[in-house]
């Protein structure tokens, strides 16, 4: 990430005053007689007709419009502006604010992703600004319990979690459509690649891995082969390429079971899948159990679940060792019954109920049961069947902890709908 400061500040400037129009959307909150600007956002070269939106309350308002180019660019030098009828106070962005981030395709930040790869930049607010309270928002446009919950809907049209509050001012995008990464199936001996994109002559698809590489010229869109005659190395690099600059990638170090999983990749078959997730050894995403547990050791799966779901998710492999050997699950019972014993466990113990998915994959003949957990952006707590009482942990590194009062605080601070502990 490269911090430009007042020269891409600048830049942005420019580019702005030359749109005849940009869609943007505005966060705004009261301030006097005016309204402030909390957060904007832009998207560059983006000619899709925008569906307005307007939801206004007392205390805020959220716009979804397009507006002229240099009206944007004055917002973003700190000028005040009449916005669809309201007057804007734009505070200017303070020195040396602005960093530039260059993100693959189908890499998420912000909680958004796109096929192709695009260049962001960021622009800080000054520390001193309005902070919003936690009150109802009731007025012309969907209620909400706070601020925040009204922002995350609006901006993702996702539920509020624990990285939604905002420390920038603004953030645009330029979509990067030369060249991308449509697609890439993996199986056991063959990588297949779709290449899609505007601009893709004198571009070149290359694979390395540690003892070497192999390289293709790419002549339009369309798929291109990579033999893998030992499967998939670990640590591999998909890189689509002109010269010294890189179009888009795709990195191989293990599969993110349990986290976003990258739309674009295809495992056609598990067991390379499996083989370079355990090549990362039990980690704060990963825990390993021979099988399903019982006990002390039952208690100890169903805390770690609930750390996973906690924090940014994770997975638990039933039928594989300690020592990261694949065993499998036992023949008895069946594979389908243990499945559903997890299950039953994760749903007496584990409050609230998780998102996870369970699925059995099959490696040699040998049935590994995945149970991916994904991060539910509040705390969740193991329920000992005894006790009753709600217990809260966290993962740090290989293990599973207590959390402490700050983390739980913390957690439940940001989710003020969870009171049912």
């Amino acid at each position: 990430m490269a911090n430009n400061g007042q020269t891409d500040t600048a830049v942005l400037v420019a580019v702005l005053s030359e749109r005849a129009a940009v869609n943007v959307r505005l966060v705004l909150v009261a301030d006097a007689q005016q309204w402030r600007l909390h957060h904007g956002q832009v998207i560059l070269d983006d000619d899709t007709p925008v569906t307005e939106r307007v939801w206004r309350y007392s205390t805020a308002c959220f716009l979804e419009l397009s507006l002229p180019g240099p009206m944007v660019a004055a917002l973003l030098r700190g000028a005040d502006q009449d916005v669809h009828g309201l007057r804007v106070v734009a505070p200017g962005p303070p020195p040396s604010s602005a960093s530039t981030s260059r993100l693959r395709g189908r890499q998420e930040w912000d909680r958004a992703t796109t096929p192709w790869p695009r260049t962001e930049w960021t622009i800080n607010r000054d520390a001193n600004t309005l902070q919003l309270g936690h009150d109802l928002l009731v007025g012309e446009g969907p209620s909400f319990l706070n601020f925040e919950q009204a922002l995350s809907a609006f901006l993702h049209q996702r539920p509020q979690d624990r990285n939604s509050g905002r420390s920038d001012l603004w953030r645009i995008g330029l979509p990067q459509r030369a060249g991308w990464l449509s697609q890439i199936t993996i199986g056991p001996d063959l990588l297949t690649a779709v290449v899609d994109g505007e601009a893709l002559d004198g571009s070149v698809l290359e694979l390395s891995w540690a003892a070497g590489n192999e390289r293709q010229s790419v002549d339009g869109a369309g798929a291109y082969r990579f033999a893998l005659p030992h499967g998939l190395a670990h640590d591999s690099l998909l890189m689509l390429r002109r010269e010294d600059q890189w179009l888009d990638w795709r990195h191989f170090p293990a599969p993110t079971y349990g986290r976003a999983r990258d739309a674009s990749v295809v495992w056609e078959q598990p067991g390379p899948e499996l083989e370079l997730l355990l090549a990362n050894g039990e980690g704060k995403h990963l825990e390993c159990k021979q099988e399903v547990p019982e006990g002390d050791s039952r208690k100890k799966m169903l805390k770690t679940i609930a750390a996973f779901a906690s924090q940014d998710g994770g997975t638990v492999l039933i039928g594989v060792r300690d020592d990261l050997q694949i065993v499998g699950l036992p023949e008895k019972p069946t594979v389908d019954k243990q499945e559903l014993q997890v299950v039953g466990m994760i749903r007496d113990s584990v409050e609230p109920a998780p998102l996870y998915e369970s699925r059995v994959i099959d490696h040699d003949g040998k049935s590994v049961l995945a149970i991916e957990v994904s991060g539910g952006g509040q705390m969740y707590a193991y329920r000992d069947r005894d006790s009753q009482r709600p217990e809260f942990y966290i993962r740090v590194g290989p293990n599973t902890v207590p959390a402490r009062h700050h983390e739980i605080a913390a957690g439940f601070r940001q989710d003020p709908s969870v009171t049912t502990f």
